[in-house]
């Protein structure tokens, strides 16, 4: 089974000190429960000249209980693709009133202007337990007016050792609580493709709803912190094909990172949004 740690707790202590880096959602006294650990190791600071960025946006959630961070992607004029974990807690959501977005922020200590919220979209049938669909979707009040990302169509996945890419602010090491102070990226690939088994997951790895992506020895991989944000292919214009989800550990060879399967939702998200994929 996966970790016994909290989603939550992971980070919680981080949070406290670190409001505007991406994170996972959790309550400022929250606790140890057992649920999966969500989780750039090996990476590097992107290069906006190389890889330029300005669909990234980090999330600052407010809820009933605390507040949180995590990442997202810009995929409309007004609107924001995230992971329904980030937005929904057990019981607990993000307020629509008090939560904003940060679009493409040149670091934690210098975000840029604050972008409010008025719509979030949780996929119905998401499960905290499973972790299946964990896909939401945000719509912000005012107009985005930087460059978009364009997400895979139904049955458009990428196919086994395809090159992807994740971005995020989260730790860069197993077990460390300090996140990185500004977007950071890592090379991966497709371990899984559509119908593969990812690592030692077993069973609860469901290859229908999530995307399995790392590096054969583990040395590159999502971590705490890096949460909703996207996975797109290394192209010169890439196509998100993933949202960082779930995993056991950071960098493990057994234990890759475990994307939603964005292909999987194209048709919703175009239903919910009016947005074409790529």
């Amino acid at each position: 089974m996966r970790s016994g740690r909290s989603v939550a707790a992971l980070i919680s202590s981080v949070l406290a000190a670190l409001l505007l880096v991406v994170a996972i959602p959790v309550s400022a006294n929250a606790t140890t429960a057992d649920r999966p650990s969500i989780r750039v190791v090996g990476g590097i600071e992107v290069d906006q000249l190389k890889t330029a960025t300005p669909w990234f946006a980090a999330l600052d959630l407010r809820f009933r209980t605390g507040w949180a961070s995590c990442g997202a992607s810009v995929i409309g004029s007004r609107w924001l693709l995230t992971a329904a974990h980030c937005v929904k807690d057990g019981s607990d959501s993000a307020g629509v009133a008090r939560s904003g977005a940060y679009v493409n922020p040149a670091s934690t200590s210098n975000p840029g202007p604050r972008i409010k919220f008025s719509k979030i979209y949780v996929h119905p049938k998401f499960s905290l337990r499973t972790m299946k669909n964990d896909l939401a979707l945000i719509k912000t009040r005012t107009k985005i007016s930087t460059p978009k990302i364009r997400f895979a169509a139904a049955g458009h996945s990428p196919a086994l050792g395809t090159a992807l890419e994740v971005f995020g602010y989260g730790s860069t090491r197993q077990g460390s609580q300090k996140l990185a102070t500004s977007l950071r990226t890592a090379e991966l690939a497709d371990l899984a493709g559509s119908t593969g088994a990812c690592g030692r997951y077993g069973s609860d790895y469901k290859s229908k709803y999530m995307l399995c992506a790392g590096l054969p020895d583990g040395s590159k991989d999502a971590c705490q912190g890096d949460s909703g944000g996207p996975l797109a292919t290394g192209a010169t214009v890439p196509v998100q094909v993933g949202i960082v989800s779930w995993g056991a550990r950071c960098g493990s060879a057994r234990y890759p990172g475990v994307y939603t399967r964005v292909s999987t939702y194209a048709k919703l998200i175009t239903k919910v949004t009016g947005i074409r994929p790529a």
